[in-house]
């Protein structure tokens, strides 16, 4: 594992930077109490006075990584399974920290259990999504965020790496062979949101509410492959996957996260835009969004005859937009054109050159497109 990047950092992050830990939660400390204390059965008042007077590094494994990680003003968030030993430790830990001068809080993950199909689908999918909200959360609240990984399910330690990942948070655990702190520190590469952009209204439709396989399956013809790789089916119904759930979320970060980047309209883009129904200009609104994030621009955009602009998107869809980047980083839109209405066609055959089209002026979105 080492020989792919992943950094020993025994003192843990740069210090004096609000910060929140969020922590995943196993039953080790439950485990090494009962063999320490030699009970069968141990009560809160037993796992209290175990991690008062037991090291840090062998109390649990939580206990261990955080004596790597945790500073003066950090902020605990224990994240443990929906089943009584799961319970029983979270609280145990979060007393222990608020005893020891740490904001703690421990949040339940809902379907996160020792039932198979529910920890499979619904326990890892809902592990996901509350460790998006809780680093938006956190974030708002002016808190840098990491994620320690070393409790709970080993599946856990996965999804939370992608989390991580996505959301460009460092994520945390104990190396199993060399007992000190590992990081998987945030990569600098871009996703490739390809596929979620092209088919955001399925993955939109998906997301909204539980469908029937019968009818998902309907939609999914005539549609990639490897759109399938990112659902999973549950009593009938289909639902994304918990990678699936990870990578639609980052997506829309991605999205919101790029809202600064200047979107300018020519006065025959903006004519074109006022002009058309509300529907076609809430397609346009969707196209307009993207084209902020670059990754998108690179990976969906073609070159067309006539033109010395770009078309975005690809593929078999009704609307086009011609548009070049300017030195500042905006995106200008030269003009906008439908397949329906012969429109796109008409503007390849006139040639879309960028010194014909002038008075560039913000585009403002006006649907809820995004």
């Amino acid at each position: 594992m080492d020989s792919i990047g992943y950094l020993p950092t025994p003192e843990g992050p740069e210090r004096g930077t609000m910060r929140s830990i969020l922590t995943t939660v196993g039953t080790s400390l439950l485990t090494n109490a009962k063999r320490h204390l030699n009970l069968p059965d141990v009560h809160d008042q037993h796992l209290a006075s175990y991690l008062a007077s037991t090291r840090a590094e062998q109390a649990s494994a939580e206990t261990n990584a955080l004596s790597h990680l945790l500073q003066e003003g950090d902020r605990v968030v224990l994240l443990y399974s929906e089943t009584p030993e799961g319970q029983q430790c979270a609280l145990a830990l979060r007393h222990f920290y608020i005893s020891q001068g740490y904001s703690a809080e421990s949040v339940v993950i809902p379907h996160l259990t020792y039932t198979e199909n529910r920890f499979k689908m619904r326990g890892l999918r809902s592990l996901v999504a509350t460790l998006i909200d809780l680093i938006r959360r956190e974030r708002q609240q002016g808190r840098e965020v990491s994620i320690n990984a070393t409790g709970g399910f080993k599946a856990e330690i996965a999804y939370a790496t992608l989390v991580g990942l996505l959301f460009d948070v460092p994520v945390y655990y104990i190396h199993e062979a060399f007992r000190d702190i590992i990081e998987m520190p945030p990569t600098p590469i871009g996703w490739d949101y390809t596929l979620l952009a092209d088919y955001e209204e399925f993955f939109t439709w998906v997301h909204a509410d539980l469908r029937p396989t019968a009818e998902v399956q309907v939609r999914l013809r005539g549609l990639p492959s490897e759109i399938s790789l990112l659902l999973t089916e549950e009593e009938d119904f289909t639902i994304l996957s918990p990678a699936g759930e990870a990578l639609y979320e980052a997506y829309h970060h991605r999205l919101t996260h790029m809202a600064h980047v200047p979107v300018l309209l020519s006065a025959q883009a903006q004519a074109t835009y006022g002009a058309v129904a509300p529907d076609v200009r809430s397609l346009f609104d969707r196209a307009l969004a993207k084209l902020r994030v670059r990754e998108l621009r690179v990976s969906g955009a073609d070159r067309v005859r006539n033109c010395d602009c770009l078309v975005y998107p690809k593929g078999h869809r009704d609307e086009r937009v011609f548009f070049f980047e300017a030195d500042d980083g905006s995106v200008c839109v030269c003009a906008l054109g439908r397949h329906s209405d012969r429109s796109y066609e008409q503007l390849i055959e006139r040639g879309v050159r960028r010194g014909r089209y002038t008075a560039f002026t913000p585009w403002v979105l006006s649907t809820q497109a995004v």
